[in-house]
């Protein structure tokens, strides 16, 4: 190889040379942006709050109740008044368990309701029967009849529904303002039915009796009691412990009609813990929530570290692949150095014997 040759080869390698060295400094700065990356995910992890799941007995409240006879009367909430003609009392909301009337649906499945109308096209005779127990209207002898045929007009309206307890409610759910209904009593529960219910697009005609007889899924409605939180508003007098704790409350004024029984009394009160098992739910649920979006958190740092990760290793795959380019440059310019070196001295000592 010649000098000029061996020169060029040289220029050629330190060019190539000084591209892979650039191309190694992108990578490391690649890798150091990585690093950067990971040390972030690494420090939003620390940064995560474990939740802590809620233990229940945190969530017990004072209850205060009052020493009744009858009723289990408790304090809600209370706040003082500060003007006014009951400036120094207080308004109270009073809690006490009440029941109230309920109208509930019984699907009776396989029913037979034998029925038989007269010429007005009214029922002068029914036979319910569900499962093995039977109910019977019979026009002849109403006073011995399991069911009560109950006319409704706008005439008798109040004086109906105040003698047949559970009529009112069966009326407003079924949108009825008049008519003809049906009451039995079963299971000491009254059950109503009316004209309308009653009517069946397929029925059996028995000729003999002149009866006929609906197959069939009927829907009996029957009243019920559920049992209710009632709150009360009142105007008391609070008595106070020094430790802040409630001791009597005398109830002053109120217009609740079922808190009247209380009003012009004084009555001690005791304390009790109760449960708040509504603030433990809700704390529960919160819970469940940011336990999830921990763990959607975490998820999320994972999988972005291991792909930082991944993409690091390609970045540090192909720094070695550089490095081994590198050095067989190297290699290579040291070979065609020695080249260009030896070229040299021999052209300096060519002349050099010529000259002598």
């Amino acid at each position: 190889m010649g000098l000029a040759a061996s020169q060029a080869r040289f220029l050629g390698l330190t060019a190539r040379k000084s591209n892979v060295e650039y191309k190694g400094q992108q990578i490391n700065q690649a890798r150091t942006a990585l690093s950067n990356e990971v040390n972030g995910l690494y420090n939003e992890y620390n940064k995560l709050k474990v939740p802590t799941p809620p233990v229940k007995q945190d969530y017990v409240k004072t209850k205060y109740v009052l020493n009744t006879e009858n009723q289990n009367v408790s304090i809600g909430t209370f706040s003082k008044i500060n003007s006014g003609k009951y400036a120094g009392y207080y308004n109270v909301t009073l809690q006490f368990d009440d029941s109230v009337p309920v109208i509930y649906t019984y699907n009776s499945k396989n029913s037979i309701i034998t029925a038989k109308k007269d010429a007005n096209n009214s029922y002068s005779y029914l036979n319910i029967k569900m499962g093995t127990e039977k109910y019977t209207y019979d026009s002849t002898n109403e006073e011995e009849s399991d069911i009560k045929k109950i006319e409704v007009t706008e005439a008798n309206y109040d004086e109906i529904i105040t003698k047949y307890t559970g009529l009112e409610e069966y009326m407003k759910k079924n949108k009825f303002n008049s008519g003809t209904f049906y009451m039995f009593v079963r299971n000491n529960m009254p059950y109503f039915t009316s004209d309308a219910d009653l009517n069946a697009t397929s029925f059996e005609h028995n000729e003999d009796e002149d009866t006929y007889n609906y197959h069939g899924n009927y829907s009996f409605d029957y009243q019920s009691n559920k049992s209710v939180t009632h709150n009360a508003q009142v105007i008391a007098a609070i008595g106070k412990a020094s430790s802040g704790r409630l001791t009597t409350i005398d109830i002053i004024e109120t217009e609740d009609e079922k808190a009247q029984a209380l009003k012009g009394n004084v009555y001690s009160i005791r304390t009790s813990a109760d449960d708040n098992e509504e603030a433990y739910e809700d704390a529960m649920n919160q819970y469940n929530y940011n336990q999830a979006i921990y763990e959607k958190e975490v998820e999320r740092i994972n999988l972005k570290t291991k792909l930082l990760q991944k993409e690091d290793r390609s970045l540090e795959l192909q720094l070695n692949q550089l490095d081994t380019e590198q050095n067989a440059i190297k290699t290579e310019m040291e070979s065609v150095s020695k080249v260009i070196e030896d070229t040299i001295q021999k052209v300096f000592k060519t002349y050099n014997s010529s000259s002598s």
